[in-house]
């Protein structure tokens, strides 16, 4: 930036970063509003049933029959697979939408002002917690102007925006307890703390990640260590006591807790050839371990342990077991209290908290999350005025995502990255001496970095938005069948032609091609091409594309024609050959079932028509 602009208005008000301005929050304001009202994953809805049959329960004076209720009254097939506190904060808040409904017929499940309602709950759970990052950004030094800026980056946090905003998932609530619990801490207040954190527990169990870790931290008197410990878990152990014996519970809860379980258990590695080794588990109770055997020596030291021990816990929990990835929200709060409290690497460290929420996020997109699709517009205000395209190009953002090239064998080169920055973000931010010295951090916040990150924001939305929106180009000839048959002859051999006539009643304007082809037996190192031409009545080229034959694999095979036309009432004819040979043979794929273009391998007719796809538009 030259000096003159530095010295210009628009220069000073750039640089004027003491605390956000009203164009940072109408940005942040603007892409959380639109989500607010746009966008609702489906799995919300059940735990809003539930806890209306949660509030039928106790006013039948029939709590214990909650978990049967729910079953026989389940319109979505998912039963209560949590502990009751959750439906209990719910309820509470549902209580107007269940007056409507039990007194006025209210049809609250298929209402949108009934899902707007529900999703401000965890809008003001947001808000809260956002209050106690504030208040443990401020016990940390932070002062107050700054803290603003705390409460920025968690409200733009990739982290915190998608759990929240876009699949509206309620681990903000136990969030909320646990920041409740850490300030507690962070002022000495331990009864405070192991009250908040006992609701915490009863909420998600994830609680106890950190729990154990920060009641290790500071007490190293063991036998009090346990009570402390004990009194945690009691809220879990008063809940599982009120269902004990109770096979409602046990059949809703028993195969959900298991499914957890199994999924810490995936990621490790094998002991003695046999025995698999969570890694973890291995990595939590090393993380408790070290709690107990360090020793602070003044309480802001206590306190960069306590953010850096749940950041650490949360952060390789993410990275390392197979999740639902609005887990990440976890990581929100603690990823931020340490960006303000290393004194270094500001910028370093609101990039990489950025990459590493937005790349988790692109990774289950691409490996066919399900909640990524239509059905997340279809609740809301914007699904309810604008329809989505008929057909859709995109099933799901993940389709735009490996149209741009980042499907494939980039998704492993992605996951690299994201572990790469976590493990970045866990040296660099390690509480040493130097970092509890200069805690917090007092470095000026560059605006470019606060915009990119509402960038990434406006970004991901906008994902989801071109997948719903952006129609698909329509198919004018189509031959494709969902059990293909296989040419006999090798497309990539020597001299291999595999033909056919093709004649349209009316003019296609095409802009794009794709063949069937089963190329599963070209390997990634093999060099060989397949080629695709198409020529008119006279002989004369109007289209010719080639493809890497190792990138085909099984199914249709997509070529760019540009501007190809084929005119109705003329013979087109399509080859296809190959170049490069290295041994390894693909096959064109056949419908057998039609048969309505002349055929032929290597000179001689064949049954059944190529497997072809031709999408564009068509003229009489």
């Amino acid at each position: 930036m030259s000096d003159s602009v530095r010295e210009s208005t628009l220069g000073r008000w750039f640089k004027g970063v003491e605390q956000p301005n009203l164009a940072d929050w109408a940005l942040l304001g603007a892409i959380c509003a639109l989500a607010f009202v746009t966008f609702l994953y489906g799995d919300v809805k059940a735990t809003f049933e539930h806890s209306f049959n949660f509030l039928d329960a106790v006013l039948a004076g029939r709590p214990q029959d909650f978990y049967q209720i729910a079953i026989e009254r389940s319109t979505f097939g998912h039963p209560a697979v949590y502990d009751v506190p959750i439906y209990a904060v719910f309820g509470i808040w549902n209580l107007p939408a269940y007056l409507l409904y039990r007194y006025g017929d209210f049809d609250y499940l298929n209402s949108t002002p009934a899902q707007l309602w529900l999703k401000l709950m965890m809008v003001v759970f947001t808000l809260v917690a956002t209050r106690l990052v504030m208040a443990i950004a401020k016990t940390i030094g932070v002062s107050a102007q700054r803290s603003k800026w705390v409460a920025f980056y968690f409200l733009s946090s990739m982290a915190l925006f998608v759990p929240v905003l876009v699949i509206v998932q309620y681990d903000i609530i136990s969030i909320t307890f646990m920041l409740a619990g850490l300030l507690a801490y962070m002022r000495g207040r331990t009864r405070s703390f192991l009250l908040w954190f006992l609701l915490a527990i009863t909420f998600k169990l994830f609680a106890l990640f950190i729990f154990i870790p920060l009641v290790l931290l500071r007490e190293k008197r063991l036998l009090r260590a346990v009570g402390q410990l004990v009194v945690g878990v009691l809220g879990l152990l008063l809940c599982r006591l009120m269902y004990r014996g109770d096979l409602a519970f046990e059949a809703s809860t028993g195969g959900f807790t298991d499914l957890m379980l199994d999924r810490l258990r995936t990621s490790g590695f094998t002991w003695q050839s046999s025995i698999p080794v969570p890694l973890f588990v291995v990595f939590i109770v090393g993380l408790a371990i070290f709690a107990y055997a360090k020793r602070t020596s003044s309480t802001r030291e206590l306190q960069a342990f306590a953010i850096y021990l749940s950041l650490a816990a949360f952060l390789v929990f993410c990275a390392i077991v197979p999740l639902n990835p609005y887990w990440i929200n976890l990581v929100a709060p603690f990823s931020i209290l340490i960006i303000f409290a290393n004194p270094r690497y500001l910028t370093l460290n609101s990039l990489l908290e950025m990459a590493i929420g937005t790349t988790l996020f692109l990774i289950y997109m691409l490996v066919g999350y399900s909640m990524y699709n239509s059905g997340i517009f279809r609740d809301l205000l914007f699904g309810q005025f604008i329809p989505p395209a008929d057909p859709q190009r995109f099933a799901t953002p993940g389709d735009i995502l490996r149209g741009l090239g980042l499907g494939g064998n980039n998704v492993i080169f992605m996951v690299g990255f994201m572990i790469a920055c976590v493990l970045a973000v866990l040296i660099i931010n390690y509480p040493r001496p130097a970092f509890i010295a200069g805690m917090p951090n007092a470095q000026t916040i560059k605006r470019s970095v606060v915009w990119i990150r509402v960038a990434a924001l406006f970004g991901f939305s906008a994902l989801l938005f071109g997948m719903y929106l952006i129609p698909a180009t329509p198919t004018v000839y189509s031959s494709v069948s969902s059990v293909p048959g296989l040419t006999e002859v090798d497309v990539l051999a020597p001299d291999s032609v595999i033909a056919e006539e093709l004649d349209f009643d009316t003019t296609l304007s095409v802009s794009q091609l794709q063949i069937g082809m089963d190329a599963s037996a070209v390997t990634w190192i093999n060099s060989a091409i397949i080629n695709v031409s198409i020529v008119d009545e006279q002989g004369e080229s109007v289209f010719a594309g080639s493809t890497p034959a190792n990138a085909v694999g099984v199914g249709l095979a997509s070529f760019r024609t540009d501007d190809l036309v084929l005119k109705a009432g003329e013979t087109y004819t399509i080859s296809l050959t190959g170049v490069q040979s290295e041994g390894e043979p693909a096959y064109v794929q056949l419908n057998p079932d039609q048969d309505r273009f002349p055929t032929t391998e290597n000179g001689k007719p064949v049954d059944g028509d190529l497997v072809l796809a031709l999408k564009g538009t068509e003229t009489e």
